[in-house]
């Protein structure tokens, strides 16, 4: 496969998830590029806006992907998101019973109301592509995505997901509220039920061909110096102890000098989950090589959940600011 026929496929992918999930055409774009760069996602919305459409019409449009869904909820153990070994029929030994995370696409809904115990062991999942269930390891089908929603933090029930946990997703979507043209859209087209709405989509592009695009965006994607180096000035310039860190511009912008707490900036884990997914923007964008628009357009959904902040604050803007910083000093620069 070359690059013009794996953009192809990707333009097909687009199109057939367009077919039911309406509207939020920058939502599904950075999805689909998430996927590309072989990373987990993070929706956040409140509920019924179209999330669980959306991650089961991407399993629905790649033939030979396996969906599995998860519902958060306090009660949720361990085991019902692994699995569990049962002892066989002689008595003697133990044969596996696979739990949902056994899945090339796993949906899980509400993340944020499950216990720390259920969330350490979805992120041991994301991280190592493996479970332990006993004494043993288990390794996970590929590829293997995992699409978490959650619902805002006012909501009754919901608790605050770790850094640790958050910095396991590769990006983090703001699933906003429908324009009224897009509501009028889905009174007429769309379908009551998640399966009615589901029997309209085709597979469009298999499972081999997607894990050939994932490899051809990494092999092929040039990533040059020049915007690793830029990448990396985004990335220092939201730590407090970094030179670069912009206060004066913060102050300015009236989010304080302080707005990141003294531990909250982007950790190392940041430049190495980044480059994956310039690539894939690039390759998304129709390019062969990283550019620094795909550095600030990707920038908001890579930091928004990476940054600790000392009070509230507006995320989108606090990244903005830092982005016009290291924009002006980039095109100084060259």
């Amino acid at each position: 496969m070359d690059l013009e026929r794996a953009g192809q496929a990707i333009t097909r992918l687009r199109a057939n998830l367009h077919q039911v999930v309406k509207g939020h055409e920058f939502s599904v774009d950075l999805l689909v590029i998430a996927i590309l760069a072989k990373g987990h996602v993070l929706l956040e919305s409140v509920p019924g806006e179209g999330k669980t459409l959306l991650a089961s019409a991407l399993a629905a449009s790649i033939d030979g992907m396996t969906a599995g869904r998860v519902s958060g909820q306090p009660t949720l153990k361990p085991s019902d998101l692994l699995g569990a070994e049962i002892a066989g029929g002689d008595g003697r030994t133990f044969e596996l019973l696979k739990g949902p995370i056994f899945n090339n696409i796993v949906l899980f809904d509400e993340l944020n109301r499950t216990d720390p115990r259920t969330q350490s062991a979805l992120l041991e999942a994301m991280q190592e592509y493996q479970v332990t269930i006993g004494d043993s390891s288990h390794p996970l089908p590929e590829p293997f995505h995992v699409i978490a929603t959650q619902n805002p933090l006012s909501h009754e029930g919901t608790w605050e997901l770790d850094a640790a946990a958050k910095q396991r997703f590769l990006v983090r979507i703001e699933w906003t509220f429908s324009s009224r043209e897009v509501e009028f859209q889905i009174a007429r087209e769309s379908r009551s039920f998640l399966r009615e709405n589901l029997e309209r989509i085709e597979p469009v592009i298999s499972r081999d061909e997607l894990l050939a695009v994932q490899n051809l965006i990494r092999e092929e994607i040039e990533l040059s110096d020049a915007m690793v180096h830029l990448m990396n000035a985004v990335t220092v310039a939201t730590r407090r102890s970094d030179p670069s860190y912009p206060d004066a511009a913060f102050e300015s912008a009236g989010l304080g000098r302080d707005v990141i707490s003294m531990a909250g900036g982007a950790s190392s884990r940041t430049t190495a989950f980044w480059p994956p997914l310039l690539r894939a923007h690039a390759f998304y964008n129709g390019r062969s090589h990283v550019v620094p628009y795909d550095v600030f357009a990707t920038a908001g959904a890579m930091l928004n959940h990476r940054l600790e902040t000392s009070f509230p604050a507006d995320m989108e803007q606090l990244v903005n600011v830092v982005l016009a910083e290291r924009g002006y000093a980039y095109e100084f620069r060259t």
